[in-house]
């Protein structure tokens, strides 16, 4: 990677994170899109690695015992998906598969938009996070099905919580996958860690940026970014 490069991912890298440390989601929406066009080797590993590191920022802003309680099932539901994502990495086009998870998220979407509710019980999210798991692992859109599940029930302030709790968590199961399966050896660590100054500086200007995050701004947010992120992960795989 050219310093001219690196420089093109750490605005892009500081924005995601950003994002994330204020909402409780949106780094890798934000971020994978853009960098698997600017860098694509940063995909996975490193974006998911990445990933893990400001969701445990979050989880430790934000979480209680209680959160970690409520996405049990998500996470369990996760560790299933990853597995998943793994065995079809190995059979099918990891473009294919791109795809089809861009298409996905649009779908989501547009049942969010349409009016249509999902009820969040342990069987929504352990649904819930077998997708999130095969998003994440293979696009590093980990966040977008949890986030569009709970930004139906919870302000801000509550969403937060429960989102680092299951970030946090999720990442550290994906990260162990990429491992077990090869994904992440030990120049994808290198890369990983050469975000953390971008991520860092995202950490600290959440702080300013939260707030206006508060004042309702929630569900229009993450249906937003979830949209967007799809349609240009869509758009880089099929130009």
């Amino acid at each position: 990677m050219t310093w001219g490069m690196y420089g093109l991912v750490f605005l892009v890298v500081l924005c995601a994170s950003t994002v994330q440390s204020s909402i409780g989601m949106g780094q890798g929406l934000v971020a994978a899109p853009l960098l698997r066009l600017l860098e694509p080797d940063l995909l996975p590993g490193p974006v998911v690695l990445a990933g893990l590191l400001t969701s445990m920022v979050v989880a430790s802003r934000n979480s209680h015992p209680s959160d970690l309680r409520e996405v049990t099932p998500a996470v369990a539901g996760r560790f299933v998906g990853a597995g998943l994502a793994v065995g079809l990495l190995a059979m099918l086009s990891e473009r294919g598969l791109t795809i089809a998870i861009g298409v996905a998220v649009l779908s989501f979407v547009a049942l969010r938009i349409s009016g249509v509710k999902i009820a969040r019980t342990p069987g929504s999210l352990a649904g819930t996070g077998v997708v999130s798991g095969l998003t994440g692992t293979i696009a590093a859109l980990g966040g977008a099905p949890m986030g569009l599940l709970y930004e139906q029930h919870a302000r801000a302030r509550d969403f937060r919580g429960p989102m680092g709790a299951f970030g946090a968590l999720g990442g550290i199961i994906s990260v162990a996958v990429l491992v077990v399966s090869g994904d992440m050896d030990a120049r994808a660590w290198v890369l990983g860690l050469s975000l953390l100054p971008p991520l860092a500086l995202g950490w600290i200007f959440a702080r300013w940026v939260t707030p206006v995050v508060d004042r309702g701004l929630l569900g229009p947010i993450v249906l937003t970014l979830a949209s967007g992120s799809a349609a240009a992960l869509l758009v880089g795989e099929l130009l």
